[in-house]
């Protein structure tokens, strides 16, 4: 990502740190200007409390001095004590008339002489005071203007004038030093909250990229690395790692899954294949001679049967996995797993002539479940144990009570299964050498596995080469109840869909 890219005006901490600024720039010029007007109405309130003792002063001092005279005063001369007392280097003192003529008399301390306009004169004449700040040849001053009363009587106007140019000055300096202080304050905070929002949305520019990687390349192997600081970023960071994490696992189930269904596909296909092409050779045979032998037409028909049978179980157990997959949820209800035991071995005995299966060490034993779900699970062992025993094997079923589980054991004295073969004899069409085939569609065992799973059990293989096979199914027991009266806690919904009957 380009620097262009990354700080254009649109983006996030340029915006961020734009609103900071100029929120920071109000604050600033506005906390400046009002510091300099109450500095400014202060040093003012100041100056012109002090021009207002000083004239009282005055006046305290012309009526003092007019006291102690007995004779009449003439109109318009104003006896005045020395100004020793007023003198000052920035205060100027001035008495006129009210027509406005100046009395001449030692109060100013210099030469410069206070404008009195006509305004003023009228205002004073009336009794009031005024402030006024006037441009002379030594500068500002600030200039109170007062009535100068004598026995009650305005016989004057006087007038106190203080140099203010020190004021200006310092007000001056002060909104240079406040600019310049403003400038470099902003700069700084913006500098400073720059860097800040840099530091913390740089783990959103590196979720960028990663979100841009992913969607460039589909790696969702790629992660951010998350900020010291569990802040907000920090936290948006960990959830978008549990994301990806998320979304790999998925991913990975997702083409395990396909990948699983394709071969299934084909291996279903495949095995499709075989029983159709006999029938249609068989069929065809028999419609196109129409001299055969009444065996060989008997024979062609026992052909049809088998493998019409042999497609209708591969049929009803592709439909078992394909529920299983979609999502098919069992019945729970409590069965005994001992007289379904005895029955399914009775059952598959009369299949079996010449193969002694017995039954030892049944235990009663209760466990939440599908009793025909189970029952199919025993016959396909049962079923498979019968395919690879020879006629003068043995086949053995035991049910024990092991702790909190059940056990089902079915053990035979066949062929066995070769190690490199046993632990992928649950995956559907696995076939572990061509002797082992004998019929079967490669499904029993997958869908066995899938029931014993629905359960909250499994199932596991042991087998040795030459000595047979033994399977053993895993089932949690039901717990115990205090009160047998109350309805079972583990009753679950009634079952959508039965599993196929027929076993592998």
């Amino acid at each position: 990502m380009s620097v262009l890219a990354r700080h254009a005006p649109h983006s996030l901490r340029t915006r961020l740190v734009l609103w900071v600024g100029l929120i920071m720039l109000v604050v600033l010029v506005a906390f400046t200007a009002v510091s300099y007007a109450i500095l400014d109405r202060s040093l003012s309130g100041q100056i012109d409390r002090s021009l207002s003792e000083r004239a009282t002063q005055v006046i305290d001092s012309v009526e003092q001095g007019h006291r102690p005279r007995t004779r009449p005063r003439q109109r318009g001369e104003i006896h005045i004590p020395p100004p020793s007392t007023f003198a000052s280097a920035d205060t100027f003192v001035q008495v006129a008339t009210l027509e406005g003529k100046l009395v001449r008399a030692p109060f100013e301390s210099s030469s410069t002489r206070l404008p009195l306009g006509k305004s003023t004169r009228a205002a004073v004449g009336s009794g009031e005071s005024t402030y006024q700040t006037v441009k002379t040849d030594n500068g500002s001053v600030r200039v109170y203007s007062t009535p100068l009363v004598v026995s009650e009587e305005v016989v004057g106007v006087l007038q106190v004038g203080r140099s203010i140019d020190f004021v200006e000055l310092t007000l001056g300096q002060l909104r240079t030093l406040a600019a310049l202080g403003l400038l470099v304050a902003l700069a700084l905070a913006l500098v400073g909250v720059w860097k800040l929002v840099g530091g913390s949305l740089r783990p959103l520019e590196r979720l960028t990229q990663t979100a841009e990687s992913i969607g460039s390349f589909g790696d969702l192997s790629g992660r951010v690395t998350p900020p010291p600081t569990q802040d907000e970023v920090g936290r948006l960071a960990v959830t978008f790692n549990r994301m990806l994490s998320r979304l790999q696992a998925s991913d990975v189930q997702l083409r395990e899954t396909l990948e699983t269904q394709r071969r299934f596909v084909a291996d279903a296909s495949h095995e499709l294949r075989t029983p159709l092409t006999t029938i249609r050779g068989n069929s065809g045979m028999l419609r196109s001679v129409a001299e055969m032998t009444p065996e060989d037409r008997e024979e062609a028909m026992d052909e049809i049967h088998q493998e019409a049978e042999r497609m209708s179980r591969l049929v009803g157990q592709l439909l078992v996995l394909a529920r299983a997959d979609a999502g098919l949820v069992l019945r729970r209800e409590p069965v005994e797993l001992a007289p379904l035991t005895r029955e399914a071995a009775t059952q598959v005995s009369r299949l079996a002539p010449g193969r002694w299966i017995g039954v030892e060490e049944i235990s009663p034993v209760t466990v939440m479940g599908d009793s025909d779900a189970l029952r199919q699970v025993l016959l396909i062992l049962l079923d498979n144990a019968i395919k690879y025993t020879p006629t003068d094997g043995t086949i053995t079923v035991r049910l024990r009570e092991q702790r909190d589980e059940a056990r089902v054991t079915v053990s035979d004295t066949g062929i066995g299964i070769e190690p490199e073969h046993l632990p992928h004899v649950f995956e559907r069409f696995y076939r572990a050498d061509p002797a082992r085939t004998a019929g079967g569609t490669g499904l029993g065992l997958s869908i066995a596995q899938w029931i014993a799973g629905q359960h909250g059990g499994r199932i596991e293989a042991e087998s040795s080469p030459g000595r047979g096979s033994v399977f053993t199914v895993h089932l949690p027991k039901v717990p115990l109840v205090a009160d047998e009266t109350q309805p079972s806690t583990h009753q679950a919904p009634e079952r959508r869909t039965q599993p196929g009957e027929s076993p592998a």
